[in-house]
């Protein structure tokens, strides 16, 4: 198989979401990402280009920002703000099917995030709600439980899965149909440029900075990662356009948060291509270095962080593409929960 024929089939493998969502039904897209790392606004992208595609009436578009807070500024744990009766609203009058955003935030690395999400589980039990394909993951088995009993209560809940390991968790443990489906990015192949532009500088080496690293402290050598993508002062921009969403203005009701967010997304990706596009060969422990890397056609090499994310996600979609290898000799250890 070649590597665009593998592409083709992965993008057209995203298409079995319309049998859980149905395409006349209107949706409310829940918890887009408000940062700057660029695998997350990639999922985002790829969601967009999916409703947009496929023709679906999105209802409107949220952050964790928009409905909750944190009651402890330091505190990885969210709870509800008032303006959530706009939630409650659209979902009274228009019965509309709540999508989840996707990624790699299910379980207890990213706690506040997988609070939020069980948050709209809780609140909403009656209504159709499905969560974009995921990584999962549980350290320790409290959280573990805590989403067992949570999502497996919910009558009207798929989710699906990057990886087996994770679709194991769901449909064993949790008793919940959904199935096992590639990154929302993958709806972008044939939409970002697949070329070199005639200029070959060698590989360019990624190496994540986060507590998904499995090197200790930063890691050696002259290495790049997203926050290199980040001009001087954007940081205080992401904070501001948090901020924005925070405080709940009046006037998101006509320039709606995610309009002003999608501007910054938008811009932030187009350079992490440009940052690409001149290298023939990436190396990366990220997994959307390797899935960007994909979309534009590269020769990957790719390592992994700390649960064996990448290896997962490689098994399972990209093993039959000659442009991408595993740079470690084996695996690390990839539990769902200790």
């Amino acid at each position: 198989m070649t590597h665009h024929s593998m592409m083709d089939a992965l993008k057209n493998k995203l298409s079995a979401i319309k049998n859980v969502v149905p395409v006349e039904n209107p949706v409310v897209y829940i918890d887009y990402p408000v940062h700057d790392n660029v695998g997350d606004l990639l999922i985002h992208q790829g969601a967009d280009a999916f409703l947009e595609d496929y023709g679906y009436k999105v209802l409107g578009r949220y952050s964790i920002h928009d409905f909750t807070h944190r009651p402890q500024r330091h505190v990885p744990d969210v709870d509800w703000k008032p303006s959530v009766a706009d939630l409650d609203a659209l979902v009274r009058k228009f019965n509309p099917t709540l999508i989840l955003h996707g990624g790699g935030n299910f379980g207890d690395i990213w706690p506040e995030f997988q609070k939020f999400r069980e948050l709209i589980v809780e609140r909403y039990p009656d209504t159709s709600i499905v969560i974009f394909p995921q990584s999962i993951h549980f350290g320790e088995a409290a959280g573990k439980e805590r989403a067992i009993r949570i999502f497996g209560a919910h009558k009207k809940l798929h989710i699906f899965t990057r990886d087996s390991e994770s679709w194991d968790f769901v449909s064993r443990e949790c008793g919940l149909p959904g199935g096992l489906l590639p990154d929302m990015a993958h709806q972008l192949w044939g939409r970002l440029p697949q070329d070199t532009a005639g200029e070959d500088k060698g590989v360019l080496v990624q190496r994540r900075r986060d507590k998904e690293s499995r090197e200790a402290g930063e890691p050696q050598g002259n290495h790049f990662d997203w926050d290199d993508l980040r001009k001087p002062g954007e940081r205080y921009v992401i904070r501001a356009l948090r901020k924005w969403q925070g405080i709940d203005s009046p006037l998101r009701h006509y320039i709606s948060n995610y309009a002003l967010w999608r501007i910054y997304r938008d811009n932030l990706v187009d350079r992490a291509v440009s940052c690409f596009r001149p290298y023939g060969e990436i190396d990366t422990d990220r997994l959307h270095g390797m899935i960007l890397g994909a979309l534009m056609a590269k020769r990957i090499r790719y390592g992994d962080g700390n649960y064996g994310k990448l290896h997962r996600y490689a098994r399972a979609w990209l093993a039959e593409s000659p442009l991408i290898q595993s740079g470690l000799e084996e695996a690390p250890s990839t539990p769902i929960a200790s």
